[in-house]
């Protein structure tokens, strides 16, 4: 089984089709939609993998600046995103690294993406300055009066909503307590076709423990939380 970020840098199809099953109700979406006005508004996106949160908002948009640091996820949400490439500039950029841009945006969004820089740290000394560095560079290019939204995870195949290593649950805690960020925990529950679906999807990148709970579960719905955290800046 390829590691999470050799499929990052190989497997964006496969990755993709995981992907795509997730939040079949549309709470992510219903929530955005809600908080956040796309219509009159210029995005900057890190960590955008195939395009999955950039198909909710492309369609509404004035323009967008998408980042990610694998040119091959990039290729990809390139392709898949073919039908609003007037609006879209696709840019490589590490969240660690990420540059200070010529323009400022209205809206920074990152889905599922900055909580692996916080797994990548070592100790909890080291998720607190990459948590800084994290929200510094999100607010970095963003106007004043814009919004900055983080959605991360709070558990896969899980029963109740919470951040499933110590590391994320101190990400978590900082966006609230220290930088001031307003916390939406939703339900973003992926439908496959069939258990067997669900399985091997999940599985390619969860690995087989979690294909054996799916399997064990026996349902091709795939209970999943995710936390929305939302600053105006």
């Amino acid at each position: 089984m390829p590691t999470m970020y050799e499929i990052y840098e190989k497997h964006a199809d496969r990755y993709d089709a995981m992907v795509r099953a997730e939040d079949y109700q549309g709470n992510l979406k219903s929530l955005l939609d809600s908080q956040l006005n796309w219509e009159s508004s210029t995005v900057l996106e890190a960590g955008v993998g195939t395009g999955r949160v950039t198909q909710i908002y492309a369609h509404k948009v004035i323009s967008a600046v998408c980042c990610d640091r694998s040119d091959h996820m990039l290729g990809f949400a390139r392709q898949s995103l073919i039908q609003h490439q007037d609006k879209l500039e696709f840019l490589r950029a590490d969240n660690v690294q990420f540059p200070i841009l010529e323009q400022t945006f209205d809206i920074f969004i990152e889905g599922w993406s900055f909580g692996h820089s916080i797994m990548d740290c070592d100790s909890e000394t080291e998720v607190e300055k990459t948590a800084e560095l994290l929200v510094n560079n999100a607010q970095k290019n963003i106007r004043p009066g814009g919004k900055v939204v983080f959605i991360e995870t709070l558990g896969t195949n899980v029963e109740k909503a919470q951040a499933p290593t110590d590391k994320l649950s101190q990400f978590y805690s900082l966006l609230e307590q220290t930088y001031q960020f307003a916390h939406y925990p939703i339900r973003t529950d992926l439908k496959y076709d069939s258990v067997e679906d669900a399985v091997y999807h999940m599985g390619f990148f969860f690995g087989p423990d979690m294909a054996d709970r799916i399997k064990k579960r026996g349902t091709h719905i795939v209970p999943e939380w995710t936390g929305v955290w939302i600053k105006t800046v």
